[in-house]
């Protein structure tokens, strides 16, 4: 059983995600940009003009919702493309609820995130859209995380099966979203701005993006369907992703094919089409939100990146190490300058760009005799080896906690969370987990046995369902938003 110190700092990082998650809901980014941003307001206000909406994402019903409202009775036709499920998640919440006479149809697809048959018929229905308007038409396009899978439409020959196995292995390969992407781009006939080329003859075309990419590249968040991908030769990359993961040789011959043939001297190129984008919400400003609260309950933070990236193993071992020497400097056993040499190496470790390192250390050291919330976020990934069921942030939470149980002598003094911003991690009902020595402690004072077993069969999902029955899951639900992980780390006093 927890202590009662071990249980006020669990649900402090609880408080403190959701708080991060309420602050890039739909509602929430409408509201705060509009009142900042006088282009985004203009985008509004196109008198005599019809305006239509197109969508697709998690976060997309949300973002519908507000578009309805600001636009009223000017709003003439819509379809959006939402995971299976959303709208019963969000029945009766008025920030997620179209009204009853909404033009808006409402397409609910691709459950797992998986692209299905209801994604292909979502995506033509969408391109019809698109490709019906005219000078008096305004087009928006709403788009978050999630997209590429619920607006899918492969190039023909190619079919949904054969796209679908590719991106899978890719996956399970250990592929970053990045990465995905850009053969998602290169297999379809949506994405990459393929579909805003299809309303070249609107009036104007605005695209509204959450973003759910490390470091927010706007052509490639849900594939970028809007966007494309400036000076990239998007074939000749999904050709040397594929052969990166050793996957090019095991290609259909029609989708080596379709990767390897000249791109067409089009007359019609996105040049042409009236679009503007605006990203309304990123990571950071869940990041931000989180500081904010934490230092009005007074904790000390700092951020650590927005933008981390790479296999959980290796970075569940650069916060255990982190967690390990901040702890040994609050309790005296650190001298300051071997901390901040082994500090550096640390954030050296991580490679993510926007790290502030000599800022990170001295707000460390300065801050060395109090509680300390460390802030980091961003989207790793997970080379999947086992037959578990899990995701990424319940594997890094329980990595963490054995890392760190080897580590540290104060049970109490560590607690990590990482969890989902959309509230669904993997395959799974939760968005996330607890992480600490405790949780090792606990499972191996239940079971006496250690649980390492499960990390080795990506089990992770089991581990903590076995483990009080669920109580270190980070569950919320589907969130309607998604700016990709957070994970906090507490160093307490």
């Amino acid at each position: 059983m927890m202590s009662t110190s071990i249980n006020a700092n669990v649900n402090k990082l609880r408080e403190l995600f959701s708080c991060g998650v309420e602050a890039v809901k739909p509602k929430s980014l409408f509201e705060v940009y509009n009142k900042t941003s006088t282009d985004i307001h203009k985008s509004f206000n196109h008198d005599h003009k019809r305006y239509h909406v197109i969508g697709f994402g998690k976060a997309v019903l949300g973002m519908a919702v507000q578009l309805e409202k600001l636009l009223g009775s000017r709003l003439c036709s819509g379809c959006i493309s939402i995971p299976v499920g959303t709208s019963e998640r969000f029945a009766g919440d008025v920030d997620f609820s179209l009204s009853s006479n909404s033009v808006i149809e409402v397409i609910e697809c691709a459950r797992n995130n998986l692209p299905d048959e209801r994604s292909m018929m979502a995506a033509r229905k969408i391109r019809q859209i698109a490709q019906r308007m005219s000078a008096q038409d305004v087009l928006c396009v709403l788009v978050s995380g999630g997209g590429s899978a619920l607006l899918c439409l492969p190039k023909s020959p190619i079919t949904l099966s054969e796209k679908l196995e590719i991106i899978k292995s890719l996956s399970t390969a250990g592929a970053s979203i990045d990465e995905l992407n850009y053969v998602r781009i290169a297999l379809s006939d949506v994405k990459g701005g393929q579909l805003a080329l299809q309303a070249k003859n609107a009036r104007r075309v605005y695209s509204y993006v959450i973003s759910d990419i490390v470091g927010d590249p706007v052509a490639l968040i849900a594939s970028g369907p809007t966007v494309v991908p400036e000076g990239v030769d998007v074939n000749g990359k999904a050709k040397d992703i594929l052969t990166k993961y050793r996957l090019w040789d095991k290609l259909p011959n029609v989708v080596v094919q379709k990767l390897t043939e000249q791109p067409k001297d089009e007359e019609d190129t996105i040049s042409s089409v009236n679009h503007e984008l605006f990203l309304l919400g990123s990571n950071a400003v869940a990041v931000n939100c989180i500081a904010q609260r934490a230092q009005a309950d007074g904790l000390k933070c700092i951020v650590l990146s927005k933008q981390l990236e790479g296999n959980v193993v290796d970075l569940s071992a650069r916060y255990v190490e982190l967690a390990d020497i901040l702890y040994k400097l609050k309790n005296g056993l650190l001298p300051e300058d071997v901390l901040i040499d082994k500090l550096k190496t640390i954030l050296h470790k991580l490679k993510s760009p926007d790290i502030e390192m000599d800022e990170f250390v001295s707000k460390v050291v300065e801050w060395k005799t109090e509680p300390l919330l460390i802030v980091g976020a961003g989207e790793p990934t997970v080379c999947v080896s086992g037959g578990g069921k899990g995701g990424r942030n319940q594997e890094l939470a329980l990595r963490f906690s054995y890392g760190v149980r080897e580590l540290t002598n104060n049970q109490e003094a560590v607690c990590f969370l990482s969890a989902g911003t959309d509230g669904i991690d993997g395959p799974t009902d939760v968005a996330g987990a607890i992480g600490g020595a405790f949780v090792a402690k606990d499972y191996e004072g239940s079971f006496q046995r250690d649980g390492k077993s499960f990390l080795e069969n990506n089990d992770s999902y089991r581990f903590y369902e076995t483990l009080n029955g669920g109580h270190y899951f980070v569950k919320t639900g589907h969130t309607g938003t998604n700016v990709m992980d957070i994970h906090l780390l507490l160093i307490d006093s």
